[in-house]
């Protein structure tokens, strides 16, 4: 069984809703300089995102990223990137961080007009490559992403999947997808295979018990698991995924026309907190702010290797193969255009 020290404090986070938006101190140093005259205010945008993405923006907003350009920031954790998108479709909320797969995934299976605003992460093709070769755990996760099975496991590599059932975040998800390919390239057949779509909170309850033989959590719930007594097989994203953007920041072409300044603030605000993020002077408050969201224990969060955020804006170069996989793996009955999909 797994040792549950990790894991209490993640399984409350996964399900809170909160208000993120801070008083600020006019005596507060930020790590986003403020001018010396206050900025027009913009008005308030509401964000959502599963807890494991929530961290980056919350950290711009402690760090007054957001102030700095006339904007207030409210953010919600939702458990799951279905409810994140049902919420966008709804306008409950004008952001949701996602995946461009299930953003392009969404268009293709229904009347969503999607606009991506902003990028969280991405991986480079080395980051990709290195994710298929041993060591696949030296130390720190290789990606943001990974499968696990209990150390007890029968199942020591791809090939070793047929006929299980796998937690997955997201049916027909990145990861889902990458699963198949995995297995693909290790001449393994997935027609037997079984996911079930659940939240990172849920993946942990299910392998102990035995529900499922694998899953597929993101960090730093990923490395909860180790910790309590998992081992990885294998990176499901670096086969499916090609060099770009991995998670951005999505809104709707309906919110977008009703909030467009605000939007623009937003991406500007996001490129420079992704830019302060990236160096090591602030990696010490990133870990902090980690662990307050997700409620990861301080031993997880400093195993963690930090994601290598995007400093600038999402190409269609890195989305424009998305529907042809789709397609291709039979998640989508038909390709779908991108080209309208960058807020520019």
């Amino acid at each position: 069984m797994f040792k549950r020290r990790y894991l209490l404090g993640a399984f409350t986070a996964a399900f809170i809703l909160s208000s993120a938006s801070l008083p600020i101190n006019a005596d507060t140093i930020f790590a986003c300089s403020q001018p010396s005259k206050a900025p027009k205010y913009l008005g308030t945008l509401s964000l959502a995102s599963i807890p494991a993405n929530m961290p980056t923006a919350q950290w711009g907003i402690d760090q007054g990223c957001f102030k700095k350009y006339g904007l207030e920031i409210k953010t919600t954790s939702v458990a799951s990137a279905q409810i994140g998108m049902a919420g966008l479709v709804g306008e409950s909320f004008d952001l949701f961080m996602n995946t461009p797969s299930n953003i392009v995934s969404a268009m293709a299976n229904g009347d969503f007009a999607a606009k991506i605003i902003a990028p969280r992460h991405g991986y480079s093709a080395e980051e990709l490559a290195r994710a298929k070769r041993e060591p696949l755990y030296p130390g720190q996760l290789l990606m943001q992403t990974v499968l696990l099975v209990k150390k007890s496991s029968a199942i020591q590599s791809w090939k070793d999947l047929e006929k299980s059932k796998i937690g997955v975040k997201s049916f027909r998800g990145p990861d889902h997808a990458g699963v198949i390919l995995a297995m693909r390239a290790n001449a393994a057949n997935s027609y037997k295979t079984e996911f079930l779509a659940m939240t990172d909170a849920q993946m942990v309850a299910a392998l102990d018990r035995g529900d499922v033989d694998a899953v597929v959590p993101s960090d730093p719930y990923a490395t909860s698991i180790i910790l309590s007594g998992a081992r990885v097989i294998g990176y499901p994203s670096a086969y499916y995924f090609e060099p770009g953007a991995a998670v951005v920041y999505v809104s709707t072409a309906t919110i977008v026309a009703k909030k467009p300044a605000a939007m623009r603030a937003f991406q500007k605000a996001i490129l420079e907190i992704n830019h302060l993020l990236n160096l090591p002077q602030n990696e010490a408050t990133y870990r902090k702010t980690i662990a307050k969201v997700t409620g990861v224990s301080d031993d997880a969060v400093a195993k963690l290797k930090l994601p290598k955020l995007s400093e600038s804006n999402v190409a269609l170069s890195e989305i424009s193969y998305i529907s042809n996989k789709l397609k291709l793996l039979g998640f989508t009955k038909s390709r779908v255009s991108v080209g309208h999909i960058l807020f520019r």
